[in-house]
């Protein structure tokens, strides 16, 4: 066993073939990603789980591998038709989304997956807050509004960018929750930018390309929107990435990075049955920063 570790240590340094047959390490990896600066604090905002382990990544590793201060919210449930197309509970596969979203960060930090999950109150907003046990700045937050594929949504699909619009309130997927309104997203938004001192916040594509061969998704563009509208004033750095337009682009992610991507995010797919076909090939391949604008 010990020979054929050195074996693949040996090949890993001299020659990108080994990432065919070697396991990419998170601190081999991780040392050529988006490495923090001193004092920086992240927050991202996506719409779905997986989001950010697709089109933020391999910016998002550094860190995390590092038990940096970082937050991701996810604004959705994620449940998209599951349950209206099929005999999948929709319910059991908003759990399940959320499963592989812990292990992958787990995997990334290089830890137990073991998280601490309490409720979280951002104005009206119900949240749930996981904590990553062994890494405590490592937090992943849980907005659970509704899908925007999902025609049982109040007012049927569309509900998130129905509300960026400001559109009739949308009940979050959860039993007894609240009716959300536009507002009520932003000013979570805004109290858990504040609650975490964060100073650096990544988002998807608030405006995508008008001409691309692939649109993007509404969630992402309108989780983007909630997510730059709930700064109201306060200073941070900004980065945006592309979404669904990138994937006929160049690939241009690096081999050794591509190999970790696809790890992290083979933690996340174990748990969930719709992820399938090339387009997620494409995106572990690629990732689109916008040039960073703010504060």
């Amino acid at each position: 066993m010990k020979g054929i570790r050195a074996l693949c240590a040996s090949l890993l340094a001299l020659t990108l073939v080994a990432f065919i047959v070697c396991p990419v390490t998170v601190q081999v990896a991780a040392a050529v990603a988006d490495m923090p600066s001193p004092g920086e604090r992240f927050l991202q905002v996506v719409a779905h789980p997986d989001d950010d382990l697709l089109f933020m990544s391999p910016d998002l590793y550094g860190a995390v591998a590092e038990g940096r201060p970082t937050v991701t919210v996810y604004l959705t449930a994620g449940e998209g038709t599951a349950g209206f197309d099929d005999e999948h509970d929709p319910t059991v596969y908003v759990r399940d989304r959320e499963d592989g979203v812990r292990a992958a960060y787990a995997y990334l930090a290089g830890v137990r997956n073991a998280w601490r999950s309490t409720p979280l109150k951002a104005g009206r907003l119900p949240l749930t807050m996981d904590t990553l046990v062994d890494r405590p700045r490592v937090r992943l937050v849980f907005a659970r509004l509704p899908d925007g594929g999902d025609p049982r949504a109040d007012g049927g699909r569309f509900a998130l960018t129905r509300l960026w619009k400001g559109g009739a309130c949308v009940r979050v997927y959860v039993p007894g929750g609240p009716c959300a309104s536009r507002e009520d997203v932003i000013t979570a938004l805004h109290v858990l930018y504040v609650r975490f001192g964060s100073n650096v916040l990544r988002t998807l594509d608030p405006d995508p390309p008008p001409h691309a061969r692939r649109d993007d998704h509404p969630d992402h563009v309108a989780s983007a929107r909630f997510a730059l509208a709930a700064l109201q004033g306060l200073r941070m750095r900004r980065a945006s990435y592309r979404g669904y337009p990138m994937t006929g682009w160049a690939p241009n992610v690096a081999a050794r990075l591509r190999e970790l991507k696809r790890q992290v995010f083979g933690e996340y797919r174990r748990h969930d049955y719709r992820v399938n076909g090339w387009r997620y090939r494409a995106w572990i391949e690629r990732m689109y920063r916008i040039p960073d604008h703010g504060p």
